[in-house]
């Protein structure tokens, strides 16, 4: 009896096709692939009868002599495209290494199988091999870490993405900051973050957020770079400076305006700062329909337009001096706001949509909903009953009602020159220059100087020289005068 044939799929026709053979040539995938360029290049007039032919000249073009062997002791030569392979393979084979030790007791990390499924139905994925190595990533983080870790999402920059990780902060990592400048972990910094350029690679925390990076990175878009020490040259200039400290602001935006949860499962909590907290397994319970708009809430609080969370502290009486007035800041929102609040102020148009999976004529009681942010492209919540996963992948950019560009802002106001006031004022004020003070340098005695070779000093005009003027001495020799004006030894006035 023959032995019966199975059905081969493409990608299965594929890697049968593309078997390196014994001798070290070509697949067949590649040789008929070379086959079919030269009869599209050269256009014979009858391919198909010589169509061996052509398969021959393209074998008898594609036989290389073997290379001489290399001699012992020699490195071997490894094309790069081969080392990049390897070395990727060394970094990834360490995180299949089992581990003979127990995990600590608070280390947590997610079902990223269950939750990629359910990603899926959003149009999110990356591959069943991609998220088992991201699984083992995320689990070495949480042992080395002791802490709860939870896959936040991929932002996609220029130059190799990040996947992005988050970890509960604690309260001791905010013990010596002033809470004017920075809040804690009430506040953005809830949650601490870290990022990796690929699985298997170090994980690198990103530094905490301050309310002025939030509020001025609001103001600008930026494609990352994927340099975490890239500079950000932005107007207004961007505090921090870096991109690790815009791409920790931009997080802190998405996890503010995108976690969601449903109504019946978080609560707002009892304290008085705002808080979102889960309710009680045993009272937990969807307050309504998953494909309605009120029933998905915010599970995180939201970022007011000074980057804060909470009101500002109070400042003590001494702090404030009395001089400067009272900042009046917007009243925080409620926690556990609704989404269907979310709306553009100028059209009022949602900025969510729903979707039911499988939708149409295979709606199920056992259907998924997913909510898709339209202010920030990517961010993606998936409801299955009470099970609800958040993800982000995109660019980190948030989309505007209007399409804004950039303006350079306007001059200041010419300062007016003065002038003089006007007659109906009661008591005008008329502005008089002071009179300049001039102070007279001291005087030097003079000393008398003997200008003559010899004889007594004479007036300088006496000479009727050219010289006059000089400050050389006269070489002509005056006489004398007598009193009445006569000179001695001769008539007046000879010389």
């Amino acid at each position: 009896a023959k032995p019966q044939r199975t059905a081969m799929s493409m990608e299965e026709a594929k890697q049968f096709l593309r078997a390196e053979p014994a001798d070290g040539g070509p697949s067949l995938y590649d040789h008929l692939s070379q086959v079919l360029l030269k009869v599209i290049l050269e256009r014979p007039a009858d391919a198909n009868q010589f169509f061996e032919e052509i398969s021959a000249a393209v074998r008898t073009e594609a036989t290389k002599t073997a290379p001489p062997p290399a001699d012992e002791g020699a490195a071997e030569v490894v094309p790069p495209a081969k080392e990049a392979q390897l070395k990727w393979v060394d970094t990834q084979s360490a995180m299949f290494v089992e581990s003979t030790e127990d995990a600590p007791e608070g280390a947590t990390f997610p079902d990223l199988y269950r939750e990629a499924a359910m990603w899926k139905w959003a149009g999110i994925g990356f591959g069943d091999d991609e998220n088992y190595r991201l699984y083992l990533a995320l689990k070495a983080l949480a042992v080395s870490k002791e802490t709860g870790v939870r896959f936040w999402g991929k932002i996609i920059t220029r130059g190799g993405d990040y996947y992005v990780a988050e970890v509960k902060s604690s309260e001791e990592d905010f013990a010596e900051i002033d809470p004017n400048l920075m809040e804690g972990a009430m506040g953005p910094n809830k949650y601490t973050y870290f990022v990796t350029k690929g699985t298997g690679e170090p994980w690198t925390q990103l530094p905490h957020v301050t309310p002025k990076q939030i509020v001025v990175a609001r103001q600008i878009k930026r494609f990352l770079t994927g340099d975490l020490t890239a500079p950000v040259c932005s107007y207004p200039p961007f505090p921090g400076g870096t991109e690790a400290n815009l791409l920790r602001a931009q997080i802190a935006q998405i996890t503010a305006d995108c976690v969601l949860s449903l109504k019946g499962l978080v609560k707002a909590g009892e304290e008085d700062d705002k808080e979102v907290v889960p309710e009680e397994e045993e009272d937990a319970a969807v307050d309504g329909e998953l494909n309605e708009l009120s029933t998905w809430v915010h599970a995180e609080i939201d970022i007011m337009p000074h980057g804060r969370c909470q009101a500002m502290p109070e400042k003590d009486e001494e702090e404030e001096g009395g001089e400067e007035e009272p900042v009046e800041y917007p009243e925080p929102k409620e926690p556990c706001g609704e989404i269907a609040e979310d709306v553009v102020e100028e059209t009022g148009k949602a900025l969510w949509i729903l979707r039911t999976c499988p939708g149409g004529a295979g709606v199920g009681p056992k259907s998924l909903v997913y909510a898709k942010s339209l202010k920030w492209p990517g961010a993606v919540s998936v409801a299955a009953g009470k099970k609800v996963t958040n993800v982000y992948v995109g660019f980190g950019l948030a989309t505007s009602a209007t399409p804004q560009t950039y303006t350079p802002p306007m001059p200041g106001k010419i300062l007016p020159e003065w002038g003089l006031p006007a007659e109906e004022e009661e008591e005008p004020q008329l502005l008089t220059e002071e009179a300049d003070v001039t102070v007279a340098p001291p005087k030097e005695e003079e000393e008398e100087e003997d200008w003559w070779p010899r004889g007594d000093s004479q007036d300088q005009t006496a000479c009727g020289g050219d010289h006059h003027g000089s400050v050389s001495p006269c070489p002509v020799q005056l006489p004398t005068l007598e009193p009445d004006g006569a000179v001695p030894g001769g008539a007046a006035g000879q010389v």
